[in-house]
């Protein structure tokens, strides 16, 4: 498979594992089909983007629960919910999920204020010599003047678990995160239309609480000005990735990078180093809580045997 171009995604897989980078983008074998979260965040994504194509003062709750409606006709018949299987009962706490997510993104915006300028913007662009390709979320005017281009922000949707109260993200983990709407704005300024001027990510999310009936709404928002320093290093990180990949397609062959997302890994089976990281972590206790440091919940478990093998030889 030729590798002709870098996304967010891409470079995100590169950074976690070459070897697993080099399974889903040179030998092209497929990634599984997306899981519960991922098809709830697409549902959450149409929704937003439909309310935010109506007029401003249209841009309700109410609103927004009319046109979910028209966003689950288009999920539910889609392959990728029929891939996850749910029953009647598992499709209700999906809708009713689905529409808390909603509820937390109304905690965290108010939609009246927001001047779209692009929703879902492919973009495809060469950045500073790196062939660049994505989908950006949202384009939005941004309030400040100036001469120049018009003036935007950068936004990504985020409904997977913000920074955790009490256990902040790293710095480094941030600024991995925000490499993301950063490449994007500095797409977006290729393009050369518009000035970005923010970058940032927008988190928010359902989790179940006690009751497994409600929800606890969790948002968070991690954003960074576009000026000439963070773009800098932005776009270097971009350049780096994509040099160290045309290194690893001129040898023929890429490292893994064992560890604990090897547990994760759909191309376990096929790497002897992922195989042996999550049979160490299998066979290891965690000194604070006593557990398995490769959780029971790990797909790996179940690819490799990890269990049946452990019974056999009780």
């Amino acid at each position: 498979m030729a590798v002709t171009h870098l996304s967010p995604s891409a470079a995100g897989t590169w950074a976690q594992c070459p070897r697993r980078w080099w399974y889903r983008y040179v030998d092209g074998l497929p990634e599984p089909p997306p899981g519960e979260p991922a098809v709830l965040g697409s549902f959450v994504h149409r929704i937003l983007e439909l309310l935010l194509a109506e007029a401003p003062e249209d841009r309700t709750p109410d609103r927004a629960r009319l046109l979910a409606r028209f966003a689950w006709g288009e999920v539910s018949a889609s392959e990728e919910w029929d891939q996850l299987e749910l029953d009647d009962d598992g499709a209700l706490r999906f809708r009713q999920r689905a529409w808390s997510t909603v509820e937390a993104y109304f905690r965290l915006q108010d939609p009246t204020a927001v001047r779209p300028v692009a929703q879902e913007l492919r973009v495809e662009v060469e950045v500073d010599g790196v062939p660049f390709k994505g989908f950006i979320d949202l384009v939005e005017e941004h309030p400040g003047e100036g001469d120049g281009p018009p003036k935007v922000v950068i936004t990504d949707y985020k409904t997977g678990r913000p920074p955790e109260q009490g256990k902040p993200w790293s710095d480094e983990r941030i600024r991995e995160k925000l490499l993301q709407p950063q490449w994007y704005a500095a797409a977006v300024d290729a393009l050369g239309e518009h000035e970005p001027v923010r970058a940032r990510l927008l988190y928010f999310t359902a989790l179940d609480d006690a009751d497994g009936r409600s929800h606890r709404l969790e948002t968070a928002e991690l954003g960074v000005d576009v000026d000439d320093a963070a773009q800098g290093e932005a776009v270097a990180e971009l350049q780096r990735r994509w040099h160290d990949i045309g290194e690893a397609l001129a040898a023929g062959s890429a490292e893994p990078s064992p560890g604990p997302l090897c547990g994760w890994c759909p191309y376990v089976a096929l790497c002897e180093a992922g195989q042996a990281e999550c049979e160490r972590r299998w066979s290891e206790r965690d000194r604070f809580t006593g557990g398995r440091r490769l959780r029971d919940d790990a797909p790996a478990v179940e690819l490799l045997g990890l269990a049946t093998r452990q019974a056999q030889t009780a």
